[in-house]
C-alpha cells in the first residue's frame, strides 16, 4: 500500500488539527533565509512549510510521492518553487546546491537514511545548514505514531537526537540538537 497515495486527499487538514503548523513556524524562526538564498524542503509533502518561508527565497521541493506534489503545485505560492519528484538518496541536484536543507518530520519515512544524509551534504554549499525536525523515539507520542505508521507500511526509522547526531557526525556534518517539545526536537548540521 502507498501510504501516501493514501493519505494525500486528507494530509493537510490532519496536520492543522495536530498542530504542525506551530512546529514549522518554530523550526523557520531557527532558520531565517536572507533574500535570494536556496532552500531544499526534502520530503516537503504539499508544500506546507513554504507558508512560513519568506517569498524571496528560491525553493526547490523534493517529494517521492507524486499524489503529494500534485497537492503541493495546486497551492498558489508567494515564492518561485521548483518541484520534484526523487527520493532523498538519489536527488537529481548539482553538489554545492543550496544554502539551507529542510526535512521536516520526514526522515522517518526514508528506507535509506544513510544515503539520504550523504546526498544532503553533497548539495549543499559549504557553509549551507541541514535542518532535520523529527520525533524522539523515547516519547510515548513517538511510540503510538510509530506503531501507526508500521501498520501502514511506513518504515518508521525514528533517531534519538543522540543516534541522529552520531550519523550526522559520521557523514562529516557538524550537528547542533535544539528541543522543541517534550516529543520533537531539530537538528542542525553545518558543512
Amino acid at each position: 500500500m502507498d501510504f501516501f497515495k493514501w493519505a494525500a486527499p486528507f494530509y493537510d487538514l490532519a496536520m492543522k488539527v495536530v498542530g504542525h503548523g506551530g512546529s514549522l513556524k518554530q523550526l523557520m524562526e531557527r532558520i531565517e533565509p536572507a533574500a535570494g538564498d536556496k532552500l531544499l524542503d526534502l520530503g516537503g509533502g504539499t508544500g506546507q512549510l513554504l507558508d512560513y518561508l519568506p517569498e524571496n527565497v528560491k525553493v526547490t521541493l523534493v517529494d517521492s510521492s507524486e499524489e503529494m506534489l500534485v497537492r503541493a503545485k495546486r497551492k498558489e505560492r508567494k515564492q518561485k518553487v521548483k518541484y520534484i519528484n526523487a527520493r532523498g538518496d538519489n536527488l537529481p541536484l548539482p553538489d554545492d546546491t543550496f544554502d539551507y536543507i529542510v526535512v521536516a518530520d520526514a526522515l522517518h519515512h526514508f528506507t535509506k537514511v544513510d544515503e539520504t544524509i550523504r546526498e544532503l551534504k553533497r548539495v549543499l554549499k559549504p557553509g549551507g545548514k541541514l535542518y532535520i525536525m523529527e520525533f524522539d523515539p523515547e516519547t510515548l507520542l513517538t511510540r503510538f505514531i510509530s506503531g501507526a505508521e508500521s501498520l501502514a507500511g511506513e518504515p518508521a526509522n525514528f533517531y534519538s537526537p543522540e543516534e541522529l547526531s552520531k550519523l550526522v557526525t559520521e557523514i562529516g556534518l557538524k550537528p547542533e540538537i535544539d528541543g522543541i517539545s517534550k516529543s520533537l526536537y531539530i537538528l542542525q548540521g553545518s558543512k
